[in-house]
């Protein structure tokens, strides 16, 4: 590019950038961004072949429905195949021989690069200041309003169409200039020109047209959205694999169906490391994502169930809401004996009320957004959860004496990203009791952690070798594997949980005892109570921040309309549980 070509870009706001995940040609460097994003997408379903190949990395591995998907990562949809993904309200739909790259996801803005293929793309969220911008090697089209959206890429003949059923756009060429797309209309574009070469009104509908509407429909006739919102990642799969109910403490709560015998959150999956969060969980369940990185679980009379909170607009994103116990000190030597004498690490979920603390670099804001869901009932008593042991005073956390809730794995088997039920080990409540509690393990990765253990086919060389043309340069790449994990042991890592907030704490049952059992032992055994004490940061989190129901929430149906029977789900097919990651 030469001088005159930068300064123009620089005057009329547009910029080219690369698409092979290179960082293209930036006109400056941004500021650092101190919060991870709060919104990631999630791969929701797909028919035939999907591959994705992590930020930082050069390996293709197959699809995980339940990975997150954030910047830097690439998506390819081969022959054949469809997929749909979910980032907050946002559906993003993948025809075959598609290829993208999320070059930016966060709440205030989401840009993605299109390559090749067809891609459709439905906002349910009004914009309220946030940009979505769609960058291909002919133009960039930012979508300026709720709608369903298609932009077509055809690599061979250097064409982009841009197809808007319902909302409007506007489409960007590489020399700045401007061409708004309204609804029902349809523009072709040859070249970095942005002049249609061909445009029409009221466009046909094809077969990935009528697949899209299918999906729409599916999703107006969410029975989980009502409880949940549309801005949580994950939630379309409740509706299939669950029923909502209303509990008298912990308000609506949704119920796996057809479980194993013994089940406990976070028990059948692996762990994985995805910069920025570090240890992430990536659960087996076809309906495994919302559950595992929102809300809390509470163990009620003899199963377990998911309880989001209060709904709250753009719900904030968390690797796992897990705590996690061990002992020793710090780095390497940090961990649980096994049975086998040699070196775990083990975890439990955290209840309604119980405060997660991110490990990785955050502000206080955004430790309040992502603890909004955890007071779960105002009109519960609030007891403390402090007890003595061995003349210490700790934070006992409600799910850590729930026989089963524990999960302990050899510590090579957590690292390499195995499946916790083929490497589990049994570990006993009270050998939990007596632990310390961690929000991360203080261990770092290997390539393992971060490119998984199946390596797929790539796809075609030239699948994401083209430039791009885009209106803004997005946030600096995030660093890969292997350059950061050597010094990866994060300052803090190893420092002991911080006690639970009591005065966000709500009251958790926990079989056998009923609630508040455990309150009233306390008080007659005269052990000592520590008053309620403020968050890391120095004050609790606001109730102003919750964003109550607007009318009380009816109690579901067991399954929509459109559901299956209850018995026992069938697995998607497209999980395909032979190439686990």
């Amino acid at each position: 590019m030469t001088e005159q070509l930068r300064n123009g870009a620089m005057r009329r706001g547009w910029i080219r950038l690369l698409g092979a995940g290179c960082l293209g040609l930036f006109l400056g460097a941004p500021a650092a961004l101190a919060d991870p994003p709060a919104v990631v997408a999630r791969l929701e379903s797909f028919q035939g072949t999907a591959t994705f190949s992590p930020a930082g990395t050069d390996n293709w591995l197959w699809a995980n429905l339940n990975r997150p998907l954030s910047d830097g990562d690439r998506l390819w949809i081969g022959a054949g195949s469809r997929a749909e993904a979910m980032a907050g309200p946002d559906a993003l739909r993948l025809g075959a021989n598609t290829g993208v790259r999320i070059a930016e996801l966060r709440e205030s803005a989401t840009q993605l690069q299109l390559t090749r293929g067809e891609f459709e793309v439905r906002v349910r969220a009004p914009m309220q200041g946030r940009l979505f911008e769609v960058d291909t090697p002919n133009l960039a089209f930012q979508l300026q309003s709720v709608g369903d959206y298609r932009i077509d890429v055809d690599a061979d003949r250097d064409l982009t169409t841009v197809t808007v059923r319902a909302g409007h756009g506007a489409v960007y060429g590489a020399r700045g200039e401007q061409v708004p797309v309204g609804a029902n209309e349809r523009m072709r574009f040859a070249g970095a020109a942005a002049t249609p070469v061909a445009e029409s009104f009221e466009p046909p509908r094809d077969g990935f047209d009528a697949w899209v509407s299918g999906l729409n429909r599916r999703e107006d006739a969410s029975v989980a959205a009502r409880y949940v919102g549309v801005d949580m990642t994950g939630y379309q799969d409740l509706d299939r694999y669950g029923a909502w109910h209303v509990d008298p403490v912990y308000g609506p709560v949704w119920v796996p169906l057809a479980v194993a015998p013994g089940w406990a959150p976070y028990h059948d999956g692996h762990w994985a490391w995805i910069a920025p969060w570090g240890w992430t969980w990536i659960d087996n369940e076809p309906w495994g994502f919302a559950p595992f990185h929102y809300g809390r679980w509470a163990y009620v009379s003899t199963s377990w169930v998911w309880v989001p909170g209060p709904m709250v607009v753009r719900p904030v994103y968390a690797p796992a809401l897990v705590a996690f116990i061990g002992g020793g000190g710090g780095g390497v030597h940090w961990s649980v004996s096994l049975s086998s004498g040699s070196p775990g690490i083990a975890w439990f979920p955290l209840a309604p009320g119980e405060v997660y603390r991110p490990v990785y670099a955050a502000s206080p804001a955004y430790v309040q957004a992502i603890n909004r869901t955890v007071i779960v009932n105002r009109n519960v008593t609030v007891v403390n959860n402090t007890t003595i042991i061995n003349k210490v005073q700790r934070t006992v956390y409600v799910n850590q004496s729930v026989p089963g809730a524990v999960a302990a794995v050899p510590a090579t088997a957590f690292v390499q990203g195995r499946s916790v039920q083929a490497a589990a080990v049994p570990f006993s409540p009270q050998r939990a009791a007596a632990t310390r509690v961690l929000f991360s393990p203080p261990v770092a990765p290997v390539a393992r952690s971060v490119e998984g253990r199946k390596v797929a086919v790539a796809p075609p060389q030239d699948a994401f070798a083209r430039q791009v043309v885009a209106t803004r340069e997005p946030p600096p790449r995030i660093k890969g594997w292997p350059k950061p994990f050597a010094a990866r042991e994060v300052q803090g890592m190893h420092a002991e949980a911080a006690p639970v907030n009591p005065s966000l704490r709500a009251q958790s049952p926990q079989a056998p005892r009923p609630p508040g059992a455990r309150g009233r032992e306390r008080a007659a055994r005269n052990e000592p109570v520590r008053h309620a004490e403020p968050m890391p940061w120095g004050r609790p989190l606001p109730h102003a921040a919750l964003v109550p129901r607007a009318q009380p929430m009816p109690r579901a149906e067991k399954h929509a309309p459109h559901e299956p029977p209850r018995h026992a789900p069938q697995r998607k097919e497209q999980d395909r549980p032979e190439h686990p990651n």
